[in-house]
């Protein structure tokens, strides 16, 4: 769920030319797209170095594309999402890869802005040789409307749109794409994933790094115990988010005053640091009597509910499916990878926990990303030539 990722401090203005302006591909009906920037592979290689990614060769340079596309919230009305495009500058792109941001407390922080998750993935994917898109999520980016955080089929829905329309950009195949995605994306990824095979789609495979998927199960036991520092970030944000989606208030799980603070803390840009600071460190603090005795009891509440209609960890599985987490990390339990792919090997899917190492949670996707796309290369035509 941490929001601090990979190249975070490191996307930097260095002292050298970006790439000349691309030939600008034609967007889709109903859909816009705007260069952003364009990087060399000297750029991008020297960025990915400083950032402390290794194993990671970039043999192309990147062009960076913002999308604005259609799509609709939970109750069926049309909205329009923004998300990143990047592409290979130079040959046909090789794969379809979708990447899932991480928490973000800022409706700016997002891949069609060049976050730092955002370029990382675009440098990592299409600097070798794959079309890579990355939402923005629904009530970030150009969205108004409230971060619905952690509602799988929210955010399952502004993935897949995402997909769609990037299809029909020249330049993107029209194959089944690779989803990963680091802490809150890896819940999005077997999100779209269950969505897609659900319709009968196919996805070549999903590689979640340091994902939560059983919310009621694992994720919301380990952050009540307020062990990681930021659990009550991640707590009154899911609150939020949820309420939101299915039409409740957030005095209805909170207190009067935690629910007052969450408003002000998220409603207007802050850093995760000043929520942390302005939050209960103990998450218990948070909610109301009746909540907590719901909690406390394995009672029902609507927020328990919804927290448990959220998970993504009930389905069998297609495509293979290769979890990532560093044993170390506080902020989401390493149990949530070993259990989820416990859970999808019983009903017969192909699934994987990767132990990377000793690694926190932020050092979880340094360590991973070289593998998934190791992985992804595994399951691609051999690179001509």
């Amino acid at each position: 769920m941490q929001r601090r990722t990979f190249l975070t401090g490191t996307m930097v203005c260095l002292p050298m030319a970006a790439c000349a302006a691309p030939a600008r591909p034609a967007a889709p009906p109903g859909a816009t797209l705007t260069w952003l920037k364009s990087y060399s592979r000297f750029k991008s290689a020297v960025l990915l170095r400083l950032a402390g990614v290794q194993g990671i060769p970039v043999r192309q340079a990147v062009d960076c594309y913002r999308v604005t596309y259609g799509s609709h919230d939970g109750g069926g009305r049309p909205i329009r999402l923004s998300g990143l495009l990047a592409l290979p500058r130079d040959g046909v792109a090789r794969g379809l890869v979708s990447w899932q941001h991480g928490t973000t407390t800022s409706r700016q922080d997002v891949p069609s802005n060049l976050s730092t998750e955002g370029l990382a993935a675009a440098i990592i994917f299409a600097g070798n040789g794959f079309a890579a898109v990355a939402p923005d999520y629904l009530g970030l980016g150009v969205s108004p409307l409230t971060h619905t955080y952690y509602a799988a089929d929210d955010t399952a829905r502004a993935v897949i749109d995402l997909l769609d329309v990037a299809r029909g950009v020249p330049g993107v195949p029209d194959s089944p794409p690779f989803l990963t995605g680091f802490s809150q994306g890896g819940h999005a990824s077997l999100a779209t994933q269950r969505a897609l095979e659900a319709a009968g789609r196919p996805v070549l495979g999903s590689a979640p790094v340091a994902g939560a998927f059983n919310l009621r199960t694992i994720s919301l036991i380990e952050a009540m115990k307020g062990e990681a520092v930021q659990a009550s970030l991640y707590l009154s944000y899911m609150a939020r988010g949820l309420a939101a989606r299915y039409g409740q208030t957030l005095e209805s799980a909170l207190t009067d005053e935690a629910a007052g603070l969450t408003r002000a803390l998220y409603d207007q840009p802050h850093k995760p640091e000043e929520i942390v600071a302005a939050l209960p460190r103990d998450p218990r603090k948070l909610y109301n009597a009746a909540f907590l005795d719901a909690f406390d009891h394995d009672g029902s509440h609507w927020l328990l509910d919804a927290i448990a209609a959220n998970e993504v960890s009930h389905f069998k599985p297609r495509a293979p499916v290769r979890f990532y987490f560093g044993a170390d990390d506080k902020d989401v339990s390493p149990r949530e990878s070993v259990t989820t792919a416990r859970m999808f090997q019983a009903q017969g899917g192909d699934a994987t926990a990767i132990d990377v190492g000793a690694f926190d949670h932020n050092g979880s996707i340094l360590k991973a990303a070289p593998m998934a796309l190791a992985w992804l290369e595994t399951l691609v035509q051999p690179r001509s030539g």
